[in-house]
């Protein structure tokens, strides 16, 4: 029985990724290396020190990171300066519907929690969390599992009752690892067959998952 779900943030509640790789694009013309936006598709999902050791390793032990992210949150602060936060579809919808079956919620996002609550606030849902856990509160990673297990925790539930929803590869194995039902709603990477062999569902967008949890809760519920 599913008794709550978790939400990814990037790529999965925001359109947020696609934002992301333009960033990069920016940042690295600024730098002089080009175009960097490729970069967001080897950092989907993983903390800010897992995403520097990533971007030292291509770059080189002397590249500017800090740089690199400073222009990068330079470019996004003026975007969404002068447009609104990019809402991913269905997402109001299906929180309204878990709030009408009475399932807690939680955010499990790799971003720094100064970031994730900005974004929940300018799209209005950050009340309908029950428990945030971010990338600056863990120790590890993803595709390691204890940022889920650190939010099923929260929720006070034990990971195989929870939906935990996600875009990326890294945080759909996390999910996995810790026991909750992966559920994909893909964005800029689209599932391989070692992912696909453990999705509970999938869904083109957020709202086209309603009918699973439907039938999911009144099958066990």
């Amino acid at each position: 029985m599913i008794e709550a779900v978790i939400f990814d943030m990037d790529g999965l509640m925001f359109d947020t990724e696609r934002l992301c790789s333009l960033a990069w694009d920016w940042a690295g013309e600024q730098m002089g290396i080009g175009p960097a936006g490729y970069m967001n598709l080897r950092t989907l999902g993983v903390t800010a020190p897992e995403a520097r050791r990533i971007l030292l390793e291509e770059f080189g032990q002397d590249f500017d990171v800090d740089r690199m992210q400073s222009l990068a949150r330079e470019f996004t602060a003026d975007y969404l300066g002068k447009n609104p936060l990019p809402v991913k579809p269905g997402l109001y919808e299906l929180l309204d519907y878990l709030k009408g079956q009475g399932l807690p919620l939680a955010v499990a996002s790799s971003t720094r929690e100064e970031t994730v609550r900005r974004h929940l606030r300018a799209a209005g849902i950050e009340g309908r969390f029950a428990a945030v856990v971010c990338g600056d509160m863990v120790t590890h990673s993803k595709p390691h599992p204890e940022i889920y297990e650190l939010a099923c925790a929260r929720l006070g539930k034990t990971p195989p009752s929870c939906a935990a929803l996600e875009d990326s590869r890294n945080g759909l194995r996390s999910a996995h690892a810790a026991g909750c039902r992966a559920v994909m709603v893909p964005d800029l990477w689209q599932p391989d067959p070692e992912t696909e062999a453990f999705l509970a569902a999938k869904g083109e967008t957020l709202d086209q998952l309603i009918p699973w949890f439907a039938a999911h809760i009144k099958k066990e519920g």
